[in-house]
């Protein structure tokens, strides 16, 4: 399994559809002006989808899992869509919480762009397209946001 470091920059040349880089970057463009506090992408798009326990991660998708070891509840959403994790529901979460955000503890980027992972208090790090990840004890169920890089 391969993981993401923080420090990656996105392949140059590679981007979202037209249609979704237009959203990327206006989300981009109000991300950067603002604080990561203050940040807040779209609720989840039209085209998310609800995994089954532990099914796998769609071709062209961001899938994440509320367990380690990519199981429990999890999504999977399109390439090219910011979602903010707070409007994704994930039942048994982290003290009773019942959405995604702070409670995402497996990545699986089955796209061919970088995903920025945003943990509103600050922190901020990149997984790579066609990488997985499984959250540190120090960085897991803290990401509250994802947005795509071009």
């Amino acid at each position: 399994m391969t993981t993401a470091a923080a420090t990656l920059i996105p392949a140059s040349g590679a981007g979202p559809a037209s249609a979704a880089s237009a959203v990327a970057s206006s989300v981009a463009s109000s991300a950067a002006s603002a604080p990561a506090a203050e940040r807040r992408a779209p609720a989840l798009p039209p085209r998310g989808v609800q995994l089954a326990d532990s099914a796998e991660c769609a071709f062209n998708s961001l899938c994440l899992y509320r367990d380690y070891d990519f199981s429990g509840p999890g999504y999977s959403i399109p390439a090219g869509y910011p979602t903010d994790l707070n409007d994704v529901p994930m039942p048994g979460g982290v003290g009773g919480s019942s959405t995604a955000a702070d409670n995402v503890s497996s990545w699986i980027n089955n796209t061919g762009y970088y995903v920025q992972l945003v943990d509103y208090a600050g922190a901020e790090r990149t997984l790579p397209p066609y990488h997985s990840l499984e959250e540190s004890f120090e960085t897991n169920d803290s990401v509250d946001a994802v947005y795509w890089l071009s």
